[in-house]
């Protein structure tokens, strides 16, 4: 099986108490089948505590939560209960993989990082050169879950769209533009049954309003489920200045222009981890048009705080973290976001693409 992965993701090591986050906070982790099977069996005081700690619901179960959505096994010190009494192998799939995220496609398997977490985040800005990916063959039995000529498609696909996006020679709104027509296009042949691979062609846009932009996005997220207190300030901020950003925004392209590389990469990034989802439903256009949502989000976040013609490395960190959290993390934020795509003009992928010009 082929095992991709991004350049920087053998080099991710959870950074603990140096963290300003706490995974154990503020998140449902759902415990899989197996763990659950294991914890039923833990013996004395501590296996009543465990079972004790663990929530039933009505699809699957869940670490109950303390005071503050603290998880019911994270002492005050911040160490875990569980880990503590039984090891680190005793931890579930999520509490042990976490940030890290797979897909499986027939013989290939992708994995990278969540951008929800800061030392993720600051890997991926760690390097300014474009983004690369890595591959590798693993011995893992795998089964056919997807069509391979459609997969084959969508892969030599991505790598295009990968090489417009990193290509430096154009500005980043033509990138974008160019790469937004292009899975329109792509679109179009999969709906058709025709599997023909064309050129990624020139695309000139006229720089558009991004008012109306930024209006949709906040619609969207005033129907999105809030993930933190933290996070309904920021939008609420953002909401509140989208005047001041509509007019501003041209002049912070312009004077971090040597900046937009981190952009890129939040794009490249994006893509790489929701494209060839689309091979399951034949529907690529959303999933390309998240990607360009998500990097104007996060522009439009950095656009607010930066001030003086200044904008700290952290500050980025924190503002690409809050945004994953908050709209990666929840199916019903992914879904929603999904489907203003289609439902409001002003966040198709070509709309978007147009802020940038």
């Amino acid at each position: 099986m082929d095992f991709i992965r991004p350049r920087f993701y053998d080099d991710f090591l959870c950074i603990a108490d140096r963290c300003t986050d706490n995974c154990c906070i503020g998140w449902e982790i759902d415990i899989d089948p197996v763990s659950l099977e294991r914890f039923q069996n833990v013996q004395g005081e501590f296996g009543e505590c465990l079972r004790s700690a663990i929530h039933k619901g009505e699809d699957v179960c869940t670490f109950a939560f303390g005071e503050g959505e603290r998880c019911a096994l994270l002492r005050e010190d911040g160490l875990c209960e569980l880990v503590l009494h039984e090891g680190e192998d005793s931890l579930c799939d999520i509490c042990a993989l976490h940030p890290r995220f797979f897909g499986w496609y027939n013989g290939r398997r992708e994995a990278g990082l969540g951008l929800c977490c800061e030392e993720v985040c600051r890997l991926l800005f760690s390097d300014s050169s474009p983004l690369t990916f890595v591959a590798s063959d693993i011995s893992e039995e795998w089964e056919e879950t997807c069509s391979d000529e459609l997969l084959e498609y969508l892969t030599a696909a991505r790598e295009r769209i990968f090489l417009r996006l990193q290509d430096r020679s154009r500005s980043f709104g033509e990138r974008l533009y160019a790469c937004a027509v292009y899975v329109r296009q792509l679109q179009e042949n999969i709906d058709s049954g025709e599997y023909r691979l064309p050129e990624m062609q020139e695309a000139a846009a006229q720089k558009a309003d991004i008012l109306p932009v930024v209006e949709a996005l906040c619609s969207l997220w005033s129907n999105a489920e809030s993930i933190s207190a933290e996070w309904d300030a920021a939008a609420a901020q953002l909401y509140s200045r989208r005047y001041q950003l509509a007019e501003s925004f041209g002049r912070f392209l312009a004077d971090n222009s040597g900046e937009l590389w981190r952009y890129e990469h939040i794009a490249v990034y994006f893509c790489y981890r929701y494209f060839l989802n689309g091979v399951f439903e034949g529907e690529i256009v959303s999933r390309f048009g998240v990607a360009l949502m998500s990097v104007l989000a996060v522009m439009l976040f950095d656009c607010m705080y930066y001030s003086d013609g200044k904008l700290t490395e952290w500050q980025r960190i924190l503002n690409l973290k809050l945004y994953s959290k908050q709209m990666e993390y929840s199916e019903d934020n992914l879904e929603l976001a999904y489907d203003a795509v289609w439902d409001a003009s002003e966040l198709s992928p070509e709309s978007i693409a147009t802020c940038f010009v």
